[in-house]
């Protein structure tokens, strides 16, 4: 598990180095206007959610049939090329094809998921997925700040290079360090499409599906618009005023998901992903209002206050409603359910802020979070405790 912290960290850092430059990028490559950028930055995003929706499943299939680690070296080597490729695009046209590659090849996280979940007791997942989502936050919190940094001291193109050695290195590391005793299940029990139709429609994932697809919209649809928006309350060193403001709700999602860990084999998992949605509904709308720079960066980051609360009970619950030997296919979905989320989110934001304005996006962002908590009420009866014993929810003694 700390092995993969480790990596996940690192490449999901430097993944983020790219987010607050995206639509400068985008810039250099034509004469763009700040809706145009925005609206090409969304369609680049959108696409590579696209195929990571579609494939993704796929891939969980292939991990539950010949392990989990396989699939994270698959990822961290795939996207090592595209990087490289990434950095050579002549045109928006190009910059957009790659990201579709991207989708392809990507999924890190869910295989990395999967693969904590599975060598992890099942009273201890709430923790497990505390301590994965605050290296998935921790890094995605540092990696806008510093790319942000180096793509104004250095250039945008070059960044591309470094996220390429990271991702290798990455890949390296989980070869040679990280363990799996996978054990190969009976051919009865092999995964297959039609299970995964029957996981697809169980009323166990089903909901939770449809319920982490908004949670994805609502967050991504800000990607396009956090630089383009700073930029115009600043110009200056734009790229590291963008990155400063992701970082920090990063750093601040990060610290509430390890918080959220710990309280999650003692509180119910539906009322704290139920308090999570609504919080960070509220917080999304502060922004919006923000004359400069500091009071924007400051508000951004503390809309990070509830995210640990949203991520963390979500994946657990994925987890928890399905077996060992399903667990690849279910995170398979959960990314699934995320990249058709977070494809949709950077469209949309794109969309409106090129016909209504950069402002317009954030109370539509703030309402998706809210629209999610009342789905979790209507839709997930019973799942608030799947699974976990009730001696381990009711003494909070996760190592008895």
């Amino acid at each position: 598990m700390y092995i993969i912290f480790a990596v996940e960290f690192f490449v999901l850092m430097s993944y983020s180095f790219p987010s607050p430059f995206m639509p400068m990028l985008v810039q250099t490559m034509g004469k763009f206007t700040d809706r145009e950028a925005a609206f090409w930055t969304g369609i680049a995003s959108a696409i590579m959610g696209i195929t990571l929706f579609l494939t993704a499943p796929v891939w969980g299939i292939v991990a539950d049939r010949w392990g989990r680690k396989p699939m994270v070296i698959r990822a961290m080597f795939g996207i090592t090329a595209v990087s490289v490729g990434m950095a050579l695009v002549p045109n928006v046209y190009w910059l957009v094809i790659l990201r579709a590659v991207t989708g392809l090849f990507g999924g890190s996280m869910a295989a990395a998921s999967a693969l904590v979940a599975s060598t992890t007791p099942r009273e201890k997942i709430p923790y497990a997925m505390g301590i994965l989502m605050m290296a998935i936050f921790g890094g995605s919190a540092f990696g806008p700040l510093i790319g942000g940094l180096m793509a104004d001291a250095l250039g945008y193109r070059s960044i591309f290079y470094v996220v390429a050695a990271v991702y290798f290195v990455g890949g390296l590391i989980v070869l040679f360090f990280a363990r799996e005793n996978f054990v190969p299940v009976p051919k009865e029990q092999l995964a297959t499409f039609s299970k995964l139709g029957k996981l697809v429609k169980s009323p166990q994932i089903l909901p939770l599906l449809m319920v982490l697809c908004v949670l994805a919209i609502g967050p991504s649809m800000l990607g396009p618009i956090i630089p383009l928006f700073v930029q115009q309350l600043s110009a200056k060193s734009a790229a590291s005023a963008a990155g400063l403001a992701m970082g920090l709700m990063g750093v601040v999602a990060a610290i509430s998901s390890i918080i959220a860990g710990r309280m999650g084999t003692r509180v119910d998992l539906k009322k704290m992903l139920i308090w999570g949605c609504f919080c960070t509904g509220v917080l999304y709308l502060p922004p919006v209002f923000a004359t400069t720079v500091f009071w924007f960066i400051l508000l951004m980051a503390l809309s990070g206050l509830f995210n640990g609360g949203i991520m963390v009970p979500s994946n657990s619950l994925i987890a928890l409603s399905v077996s060992q030997t399903e667990q690849g296919m279910a995170y398979g979905l959960q990314q699934s359910a995320n990249s058709l989320g977070s494809g949709l989110g950077p469209l949309l934001g794109g969309v409106l802020a090129s016909t209504l304005g950069l402002k317009s996006v954030f109370p539509v962002s703030a309402a998706l979070f809210i629209i999610a908590g009342v789905l979790v009420i209507k839709l997930l009866p019973g799942l608030s405790r799947a699974r976990v014993p009730e001696s381990i929810v009711v003494s909070g003694q996760s190592g008895k």
